[in-house]
């Protein structure tokens, strides 16, 4: 069976254009979806031990940016991969374990030796991540720590009935969706600086896209079901990775020279040392994305190190989000803040200073449309005021509820 795709990650994104999902969601969607397919089944050798593509990705964004229409698209090729394991919803950190443990995938090689694999991955999908992980518990942090390296898992239950469990080749595959006031109150304090989060890709965006409600669908059907047939070729690959001598010779120096550019926020920094490894799954995915012959170019290379760098530019702005408590509350206190200055002057509030006091609370690509929104609802009404430009009055105290 061959491809029909140039690119599947490619291919994947345009087929999304349609959705009210940020683009940056639409990407990092289909890196996710063959992760999760590629299971154990592709690696790469580096520093003395074999690293899979798993990968824990968590598409941050406010309530209605459109990550549960990718969740869902997702969920679906994942479940029509033949012999592959979706894990329940709603799930305690034992029924995980009990789902990884029959999750036992055997890949037949024929000629080959050995002719036969025997590992178990299960793939985890949560269009809310509170339903999934409905408080921060350690233990259960620690299992998806210890299962995200793929060493041997081995627990002693408590009960005669269930006895041991012991798993020689485990791994999780996580898409899930949240927002960061959600974050904000399932994080505790010091939750970044444990192992969990960074293995995780925190792939932030407040970008709202609006579509057409009676989009004509031009092909999109076939492109679908396209995606579905070359995404069962991608899982049907095995064997090590290697890198051609240009792409290691790249991806040595970007690692020898600290890994440039590195981020720098505070909360990132036990992330950050983890940089390579992600780096080095990010080009596998890439690599078959568009071929099966399971060769690492310059080109995807390349185009890993793109996907890492854009998503590493926006995770600093998911901090300020869980620090506003996310665009309602932003709303909230630009507001109160244009009543009070309005209140003391008896004149309208100036632009640059409303947006200056946004840029303090939320990430900057989000204070336009927060202003925007707050115009259409009638919260501020724009004025225009000799030698300062445009101003805002906000609406009064006792109309406002």
């Amino acid at each position: 069976m061959t491809r029909a795709l140039p690119n599947w990650v490619d291919a994947f994104y345009e087929y999304t254009e349609f959705l009210p999902s940020p683009k940056l969601f639409r990407k990092w969607a289909a890196i996710a979806a063959i992760a999760g397919a590629l299971e154990r089944k592709v690696w790469v050798h580096s520093q003395g031990s074999n690293l899979y593509p798993g990968l824990y990705t968590i598409l941050v964004a406010p309530p209605g940016v459109g990550k549960s229409v990718l969740t869902y698209r997702v969920e679906q090729m994942w479940r029509e991969l033949p012999d592959h394991f979706v894990a329940s919803s709603n799930i305690t950190k034992a029924a995980l374990i009990d789902e990884l443990n029959a999750a036992s995938r055997t890949f037949v090689r024929p000629r080959e030796n050995p002719p036969t694999v025997t590992f178990n991955s299960l793939k985890i999908l949560s269009n809310e991540l509170g339903v999934l992980l409905p408080a921060y518990e350690s233990e259960f942090m620690s299992t998806l720590t210890d299962i995200y390296d793929g060493s041997r898992y081995a627990e002693r239950r408590r009960s005669a009935k269930t006895g041991a469990i012991e798993i020689d080749n485990p791994q999780f595959n996580l898409l899930a969706a949240t927002t960061p006031s959600h974050l904000n109150d399932f994080l505790p304090a010091g939750a970044f600086d444990q192992g969990f989060l960074s293995r995780c890709f925190l792939i932030y965006s407040g970008e709202v896209q609006v579509r057409p409600l009676f989009e004509v669908e031009n092909g999109r059907d076939e492109l679908w079901k396209t995606l579905k047939r070359d995404i069962r070729r991608i899982a049907m690959l095995y064997g090590q990775m290697k890198f051609t001598p240009e792409a290691a010779k790249k991806i040595t120096t970007w690692h020898m020279n600290g890994r440039p550019p590195a981020p720098e926020h505070p909360k990132l920094h036990n992330y950050s040392t983890r940089r390579t490894l992600h780096l080095l799954k990010l080009c596998m995915i890439a690599s078959v994305s568009a071929t099966d012959d399971l060769v690492i170019t310059e080109e995807h290379y390349d185009t890993a190190l793109g996907w890492l760098l854009e998503a590493e530019h926006y995770m600093p702005d998911i901090f300020k989000s869980m620090a506003s408590g996310g665009d309602a509350k932003a709303i909230e206190e630009c507001w109160y803040y244009c009543f009070q200055s309005y209140a003391r002057k008896k004149e309208p509030v100036p632009e640059s200073r409303v947006y200056q006091f946004l840029q303090e609370r939320v990430p900057a690509h989000n204070v336009e449309r927060i202003v925007e929104v707050m115009i259409r609802a009638g919260l501020l009404r724009v004025s225009m005021v000799d030698k300062i430009g445009r101003a805002f009055t906000p609406k009064e105290k006792h109309r406002l509820d």
